[in-house]
């Protein structure tokens, strides 16, 4: 029997031909070597603040809260900023100039010698770098549609385990070389990430980027739709998909639902980054988690971390065949059952298993709210819009450990039963986006909307 030979389109090949393919190679990759050598260092830097001069608990908790704090809020803050220069001159100049800021910080943290150069190094880093911000706007650079949600879950799925994994291998480094040559390291990961980048990262501007079908057929939901597709002609929609110029601050907020957007990210990742600090809090307290409680501390974070991991890249995957706004619903409305518990465990074991549920409840949230935007967002205008969703979140998550401190020294399960609420109100908004999100309309209302810009 003869069989048709693989077409070379579709053959499997590393790096892959297709530009909007090596670009999600290049990013994820790169964005796996940034935060394991971020997280290699960070955990350990209120010990390297005691190598400088700082002593006393509360010194070094403040300086550690200021120096930890500074430049996400500055990359959150300037995230857009960067986001519309990229839309403008192009996106790997943009990476390119990040990634060198994160490798220069992290090389010149190893020659500081008094506390005041260490939060100027911050600083800078805060201004001039933002890959958190910018990285979603990467990886979906060129990107079809259609694997927007999936190109975002394995991002995101790479950012946690990153995470996960970095602090231990970081703790061994600080044990073997000492925290200040772990800064080497970190630097030499980083370096690494540019030169792949380098390499690999592709501008795809709209005339290459893949080529739309002569229809798009968008899954709605609702009342209104009740299950049925909307199928757009493809000329038109690529007209107000991509030959457009960039639209500015106002244009991207004028967006249908992205406003709807920004509460959801910025609460979800708000409630995720308390759960960072209660669960250290809250495993001593517990029978069983008396005895070593710091390593079985380090067990659930990182059981609960992997089982997110494992969440965003599932939930990336559906989005492209489900619509997102229904999963996002369901994801939050379960988080909400199983988060509140969690406060009333008495022992280590429940608590654990439902730290790891509530994982692969709300773990693909994030990943479903950015699939969301991809849906909205004009091809042209995807860094300055991403830049904003991923400053929302990244301002939640810089506001989710302080609020936890407050409720917490109020009551210990505070966190975790307002967290329910959250999680709730959030569900029940995201079926006012489901019952909103007629595709056919959103499609119209982006092109009217850049037709205005």
């Amino acid at each position: 029997m003869n069989q048709t030979p693989a077409s070379p389109a579709h053959a499997e090949t590393f790096p892959p031909r297709e530009p909007w393919r090596r670009n999600q190679v290049a990013v994820t990759i790169a964005a796996a070597m940034v935060f394991l050598g971020f997280t290699l260092v960070t955990p350990f830097l209120p010990f390297y603040i005691e190598t400088l001069g700082i002593h006393g608990v509360r010194r070094v908790a403040l300086w550690s809260g200021i120096l930890l704090t500074i430049t996400p809020l500055l990359a959150a803050i300037l995230g857009p900023f960067w986001g519309r220069l990229a839309d403008r001159v192009g996106m790997k100049i943009m990476v390119q100039r990040i990634l060198l800021a994160i490798a220069l910080h992290w090389g010149l943290m190893f020659f500081v010698t008094n506390v005041w150069q260490m939060l100027g190094l911050r600083v800078l880093l805060g201004l001039f770098s933002g890959f958190g911000t910018m990285s979603v706007a990467l990886v979906t650079h060129g990107c079809p549609g259609d694997r927007i949600g999936r190109a975002v879950g394995v991002l995101q799925a790479t950012q946690i385990v990153s995470t996960a994994v970095g602090p231990l291998i970081g703790g061994l480094l600080a044990h073997a070389i000492g925290i200040r040559s772990a800064f080497l390291v970190t630097c030499a990961l980083c370096s690494g990430a540019f030169f792949f980048v380098l390499a690999l990262y592709r501008d795809t501007g709209p005339g290459a980027d893949p080529a739309d079908p002569e229809t798009i057929v968008v899954q709605q939901e609702g009342p209104v739709s009740a299950g049925v597709r909307a199928v757009v002609s493809g000329p038109s929609a690529a007209a107000g998909a991509g030959s457009r110029s960039p639209l500015g601050f106002r244009g991207i907020l004028a967006l249908p639902l992205f406003v709807h957007l920004l509460p959801q990210l910025f609460l979800i990742n708000l409630v995720d980054r308390s759960l960072f600090l209660v669960v250290p809090l809250f495993v001593p307290s517990l029978e069983g988690g008396r005895n070593g409680a710091e390593a079985l501390t380090g067990i659930v974070v990182s059981a609960g971390a992997l089982a997110s991991a494992a969440s965003a890249y599932v939930q990336g995957r559906k989005a492209g065949r489900a619509a997102p706004a229904g999963l996002l619903r369901l994801s939050l409305a379960a988080s909400s059952l199983l988060i509140v518990p969690m406060a009333f465990c008495r022992s280590i074991v429940p608590f654990a298993l439902l730290r790891v549920l509530l994982g692969l409840a709300v773990g693909g949230a994030m990943t479903l709210g950015y699939t969301l935007g991809g849906g909205i967002i004009p091809r042209s205008s995807r860094a300055i819009a991403y830049g904003i969703l991923s400053s929302t979140a990244m301002l939640g998550g810089a506001l989710g450990p302080v609020l936890c401190g407050a409720l917490t020294a109020i009551d210990l399960r505070a966190t975790l039963l307002i967290g329910g609420l959250i999680y709730l109100a959030l569900a029940l908004h995201a079926g006012t986006i489901a019952r909103r999100s007629g595709a056919a309309g959103i499609l119209a209302a982006t092109a009217a909307t850049e037709r205005r810009a």
